[in-house]
């Protein structure tokens, strides 16, 4: 009787201990839950999305920079969408191809923007351009001087190299392709090494030079420009125009544009680097920082190679942008 009686006992107590058990699991389960529940709702107040829209055609913008106008900023993905933080007041979203629009109201958590194509009126060699049957090449611009420094790239960071037209030449030549020498490796002047490396998506371009401030003009020679996905290498061939485009007698802007839609400040250092030379007498290179809410400036006037240190590192001189085109002669 008294065997029966502690049997029993022991087989309540061991229910016991597996109800207990399911009891705990459901609450741990339903703890999980609610934390979940809860960083989705602080991460929906923390976060706005917008949509931009071309205002013709309905169709979604990808790649438009969207300034918060406090050093601050980021690009819609492919499908024309991007996140900003609650708080934000004012924006200014800007595309190669549209007209800049400034908004200061955003009302809803998934506005829609509309942004109104740009209007440019291209010089009529290049609208006229019949595709050349001459297919010989040659390079122009800064490939084959020697590296001595790279430049970091950066969201919304731009940098371009003005090559001039060739008064020599005895006929205009045609461009074909964009060229550029990039470095992939994460170790920046060797001594530091980018530990969470972001790659960005490379936005190349033409344009011409503005006859007031001789700077890059906000419009494209080649229809917004050629986009290098953040996956894809750029090979010794370069970017290759679809159609190529006759050589501006004015001269003619290579511009290189670094984009990611990850969040990340303007001071993260995105792969690839441009590579540089010190070699160049006359500096044509000009830098523009979207996020800094800075326009076009001239890379010597850059104010980082002002200080003492930089004017020692770099011999006094400024770094030029090993770009260049691939033309036919």
């Amino acid at each position: 009787m008294l065997l029966l009686t502690t049997t029993a006992l022991a087989q309540t107590d061991r229910k016991a201990v597996r109800n207990d058990s399911v009891t705990w699991k459901k609450a741990l389960d339903e703890v999980t839950i609610i934390t979940l529940l809860i960083f989705i709702s602080i991460r929906t107040i923390a976060q706005q999305r917008l949509i931009v829209k071309d205002s013709l055609m309905q169709e979604p913008i990808a790649y438009t920079s969207v300034w918060f106008e406090n050093e601050a900023g980021g690009y819609t993905d492919i499908s024309g969408i991007i996140e900003i933080p609650k708080g934000i007041e004012r924006i200014r979203l800007s595309h190669i191809c549209y007209e800049t629009k400034n908004v200061s109201e955003i009302t809803t958590d998934a506005q829609t923007i509309y942004l109104s194509p740009k209007i440019t009126n291209l010089s009529e060699i290049a609208i006229n351009a019949k595709a050349p049957k001459r297919i010989k090449t040659t390079e122009v611009g800064l490939m084959k001087a020697k590296t001595q420094t790279k430049h970091k790239g950066a969201n919304g960071f731009e940098i371009a190299l003005f090559i001039p037209y060739d008064s020599t030449w005895a006929e205009t030549p045609y461009i074909h392709s964009i060229l550029a020498s990039l470095d992939y490796t994460t170790h920046w002047l060797v001594f530091t090494e980018i530990k969470n490396p972001i790659y960005a998506t490379l936005r190349f371009d033409l344009r011409l030079p503005d006859v007031k401030t001789d700077a890059p003009k906000d419009e494209s020679l080649i229809d917004g420009g050629i986009i290098l996905p953040s996956g894809q290498k750029l090979g010794k061939d370069g970017v290759c125009l679809t159609c190529p485009i006759p050589f501006p007698r004015t001269g003619v802007f290579v511009v290189v544009e670094w984009i990611t839609t990850a969040q990340v400040s303007e001071s993260c250092d995105l792969v690839p680097s441009l590579n540089m030379t010190l070699d160049e007498k006359e500096n044509r290179t000009w830098n523009k920082k979207t996020f800094r809410g800075m326009d076009w400036m001239r890379e010597q006037d850059e104010p980082a190679y002002k200080n003492e240190e930089a004017q020692v590192f770099y011999k006094g001189r400024t770094p030029s942008a090993k770009l260049g085109l691939k033309i036919s002669k």
